[in-house]
């Protein structure tokens, strides 16, 4: 998990007017004979707290899918804080729906050796322009995916001829 995504959006034709992203809260914490980074969960709850949504207000999370390239730490670790951020989000009154990343992508056509995280930073600049300076550069590709996973969440669609415009993702 990259980052927390947060996005409000004002009615079925709006253009997310408030949007916020959060990087996830770490702790530096000592593994074996290493220094790893793991999910704060104190700090998680923190956050939430002071976002202060409503409660039932819905959460898109991307769905935690280990790859075998990953290694045993990779999988442990994504699954760790898929779950860990599942687990409080519920707890602190959220609804979760998890996002299969293929669907995300997808949508947005981000899928397939020709894409590139850079992709990922310019497609969410163009949908949240007002985030522009929380994404330049190229380790901000998580907040990026972070505003995209919400934006497919909450049916924004891109026309590369005209503004970001709402729609119903379910037909």
């Amino acid at each position: 998990m990259h980052g927390l995504s947060v996005t409000t959006v004002l009615g079925a034709e709006a253009v997310p007017h408030a949007s916020e992203v959060y990087d996830s809260p770490h702790l530096k914490v000592l593994v074996g004979k290493r220094i790893r980074k793991r999910l704060d969960a104190k700090s998680i709850v923190q956050l939430l707290q002071r976002i202060d949504a409503p409660t039932g207000t819905t959460v898109y999370i991307e769905q935690s899918i280990p790859y075998p390239q990953d290694g045993k730490q990779g999988w442990w670790s994504g699954g760790f804080g898929y779950g860990l951020w599942i687990g409080i989000l519920v707890a602190s009154g959220y609804s979760v729906v998890p996002v299969p990343s293929l669907l995300w992508k997808n949508e947005f056509k981000l899928t397939g050796n020709r894409s590139s995280k850079d992709d990922s930073r310019e497609l969410a600049t163009t949908l949240f322009p007002s985030m522009n300076s929380m994404l330049k550069r190229k380790k901000d590709h998580g907040r990026a995916e972070a505003l995209l996973i919400a934006a497919y969440g909450k049916g924004l669609k891109v026309n590369l001829d005209s503004s970001p415009i709402l729609e119903d993702p379910m037909p």
